[in-house]
């Protein structure tokens, strides 16, 4: 694979992500095909006993061999790297071989994944619980933050459509999160999304931050979005967490003359196989463990930059579901997430009716049909209960 972005041009920016294009919106179609598929047998591994690495690299090893089948030129594969983060982590826990870490009971379980076809981005997130009893529904703080990221989700990728503004957007999450006795988690955004760019302009912000604002804008035809919805039990605000960095992404801006030979081939290796996305650990010390030195190398010059794992408090859980979503002159179109994606089964003492916003969940949803050549897809359950 060839690292495009480096020579990418910028009169051809526009060009590129232009979704009257129909080759583009099939590109988005490709890559949600194996996004979709990915979350679904990723999903099916989720239990109770399961070593949290092994399942990652199921995610992983399906979008690599899937996408190098489809399409004979062009960068192909992961977008982001197959992460389950566990109760209070937030997102980026994407363990390396030696982390024993195994699911247990209880475990409210966030999987965030993303592959991408010639650089066209597809993005989803699930959240599912470890239920040790699957006959009777989990309750209390841990139901109401998945019902409140689920409701959240489904009713901020009703409004987003032409004409409709950030603002409007950001004030439903907040009053869905709040009619669950819930908080969105502050410094978690949803983006626009352009080839190449898993952030790529307009930023949708789960919280508004008076320190840190962001520029309002209003939602326009032609536009794709990775949509990312994040719920806490705890304070909602995100903290560092002891767990060490292994996912990384390099800074194509930054050419510095490395001088460890374990360095140069770290970034030799990198840019052929994951290009300008972020990448697992793992995947490369699988090739050459000597590589960890190079990373630190790479990480100290800029070269490549952590995506550092964080959480909210102790104790907390924290629930997160993420769809992508193609703004088109025909319609707003829901590209990943959807049938095949079982709820789990829950049930809070709250509902979204008291947010003022449920009429919105009657508004019908135009979902894409995907499917990877030569599969078949299973219909999830819906067992979201809030009766």
């Amino acid at each position: 694979m060839s690292t495009a972005m480096e020579i990418y041009q910028n009169e051809r920016f526009d060009a590129d992500n232009q979704l009257s294009d129909s080759n583009v919106v099939n590109k988005y179609h490709s890559a949600a095909a194996i996004a979709n598929e990915a979350m679904r047998r990723v999903l099916e591994q989720v239990q109770i006993g399961r070593r949290v690495i092994d399942i990652c690299k199921l995610g992983d090893d399906y979008i690599l061999s899937t996408a190098s089948k489809m399409f004979k030129k062009g960068e192909r594969g992961i977008a982001r790297p197959t992460c389950l983060s566990i109760n209070n982590v937030v997102r980026n826990y994407c363990p390396c071989d030696d982390d024993q870490t195994v699911l247990v009971a209880g475990d409210v379980v966030k999987i965030e994944l993303g592959a991408h076809i010639d650089g066209y981005i597809a993005t989803l997130a699930h959240t599912t619980v470890m239920n040790p009893n699957p006959q009777q529904p989990i309750t209390g703080p841990t139901a109401d933050a998945i019902c409140a990221a689920y409701y959240a989700s489904q009713i901020a990728l009703r409004l987003i459509k032409p004409g409709t503004s950030s603002s409007e957007v950001i004030d439903a999450i907040s009053r869905v999160t709040a009619a669950f006795n819930c908080r969105p988690v502050d410094g978690t955004s949803s983006f626009v999304i352009k080839r190449y760019l898993l952030e790529g302009g307009n930023e949708l912000p789960n919280v508004l931050d008076p320190s840190n604002p962001t520029e309002p804008f209003t939602f326009q035809s032609s536009e794709a979005y990775s949509l990312n919805i994040f719920v806490s039990t705890g304070t909602g605000q995100l903290q560092p967490s002891p767990l060490r960095p292994t996912i990384f992404q390099r800074d194509v801006t930054i050419n510095y003359p490395l001088k460890l030979k374990s360095a140069r081939q770290l970034l030799q290796t990198v840019s052929h196989t994951f290009g300008v996305f972020p990448f697992p650990l793992r995947a490369a010390l699988e090739v050459d463990p000597k590589f960890r030195i190079g990373l630190n190398e790479c990480v100290g010059h800029g070269v490549m930059v952590p995506r550092d794992v964080m959480g909210d408090v102790e104790g907390s859980k924290v629930a997160h579901f993420g769809v992508t979503v193609l703004v088109l002159a025909s319609g707003t179109m829901v590209m990943t997430g959807g049938e095949g994606l079982s709820l789990p089964y829950v049930h809070s003492e709250f509902g979204v009716e008291t947010s003022g916003l449920a009429g919105l969940l009657n508004n019908a949803v135009r979902t894409a049909k995907t499917k990877v050549p030569g599969e078949t897809t299973a219909s999830g359950d819906v067992n979201m209960d809030l009766s």
